[in-house]
């Protein structure tokens, strides 16, 4: 499973048992590690180490991490390096993509990278952003990518999560502890860390029936949603909040 982001913390113990080998696209290396405190926290979420007595348990136990570090230490990426980090994440045998990051500009050469990394039975996932608009954010808003609403803690849409008829599904996006820079532990809000909980679902799921097409990964975890807000899809939560146990009957099922 790949994370497209700032890179990871190498050394942090709930998470570097649980790291594969990753790519810098920066320095064009193989050393992805961490100035932010984004990309570590993300990718903790996803698959932090379970049943060790240390910090938190990430939302999948049997998948790892591929750090791929896209974007610097201010948080920021060209269109051009996250294009280039799926392409590397799609060549070395990720299945699952996701990325906690957009912007309000499509581009063709990103959306020529979502096509490849689809056409190539990848399940992508991304944030839908933190402004608090309707307008779409890309990748999240291409067809082929799952998007994520953020909620809070009472089933409300979180106040700053983007929303609009593009979004998929929601995940818990407010105050969500995870591991971070300097082998540390932090608690941030976003989209960002709304996107890896639906990431490490998909990777559950897979894991579960690994004949599942990343279509068939994507409407499973559309339809076993919680429905959240006005009965049906709607633009704050999409199908609704992500239900994990739902999910991995209907995986088992197929």
């Amino acid at each position: 499973m790949a994370v497209i982001d700032t890179g990871v913390d190498l050394d942090h113990p709930d998470l570097s048992g649980r790291l594969t080998n990753g790519y810098n696209v920066l320095e064009n290396n193989d050393f992805p590690d961490e100035d932010s405190g984004h990309g570590i926290h993300v990718s903790g979420i996803i698959a932090s180490e379970t049943n060790n007595q240390e910090g938190i348990a990430g939302i999948t136990w049997y998948n790892k991490i591929m750090p791929i570090k896209a974007m610097g230490a201010e948080g920021y990426g060209t269109t051009f390096d996250i294009a280039k980090g799926i392409i590397w994440a799609v060549d070395h045998g990720a299945n699952v993509i996701n990325r906690s990051l957009g912007n309000y500009q499509p581009s063709s050469l990103l959306k020529e990278a979502i096509d490849y990394a689809y056409n190539k039975n990848v399940v992508m996932i991304s944030a839908a952003g933190n402004e608090n608009t309707i307008q779409p954010s890309y990748p999240a808003a291409y067809p082929e990518v799952l998007s994520v609403s953020a909620v809070d803690n009472t089933g409300r849409r979180a106040s700053f999560s983007n929303y609009g008829d593009y979004i998929d599904v929601s995940a818990p996006g407010v105050q969500i502890t995870s591991t971070y820079f300097n082998q540390q532990y932090a608690a941030l809000s976003g989209t960002s860390m709304a996107s890896p909980h639906v990431a490490g679902l998909a990777g559950l799921l897979l894991s579960a029936n690994p004949n599942l097409t990343n279509q068939e990964v994507i409407d499973i975890i559309k339809n076993s949603a919680y429905d959240l807000g006005i009965p049906g899809n709607d633009s704050d939560f999409g199908n609704g909040l992500i239900d994990v146990k739902n999910a991995l009957e209907a995986a088992q099922n197929e």
